[in-house]
């Protein structure tokens, strides 16, 4: 346990703004917290466009539409996160060419990869 003069001392420089080691370091996994969590969401929002652009170009959609369509698709994965709502909305407009929700998964699976080992390593060009 602690001394009172301890206590005092990390209380007195905490009230004049010097920062102790234990906050420093709480600090500092909070900011990599934050900066992974950040990398998380721009790498599932660039697979979850790439995947629309994947299925605009298997529903034969080219230039504004396909542009539309993307931003359509990711404007509804933002608004409900979860990815299996996402899969089966694309799911549905591509049923009728064929293509069912397991190619579609394999292709987000691809697409998530991709995106994320591009952002954790941006200058190296993606295959």
């Amino acid at each position: 346990m602690r001394d009172r003069a301890e206590r005092y001392a990390d209380n007195k420089a905490r009230r004049h703004g010097t920062m102790t080691t234990l906050d420093k370091r709480e600090n500092a996994f909070e900011a990599e917290f934050a900066h992974q969590e950040e990398l998380k969401f721009r790498a599932r929002e660039r697979a979850v466009r790439n995947l629309a652009i994947w299925a605009a170009g298997r529903l034969g959609k080219a230039g504004d539409a396909l542009d539309a369509y993307a931003r359509d698709v990711v404007d509804a994965d933002i608004t409900s996160p979860a990815i299996d709502a996402t899969i089966k909305r694309v799911a549905e407009v591509l049923a009728p060419h064929g293509i069912g929700e397991k190619e579609i998964r394999r292709m987000m699976d691809r697409l998530m990869s991709a995106a994320d080992l591009e952002l954790r390593s941006p200058g190296q060009p993606s295959s």
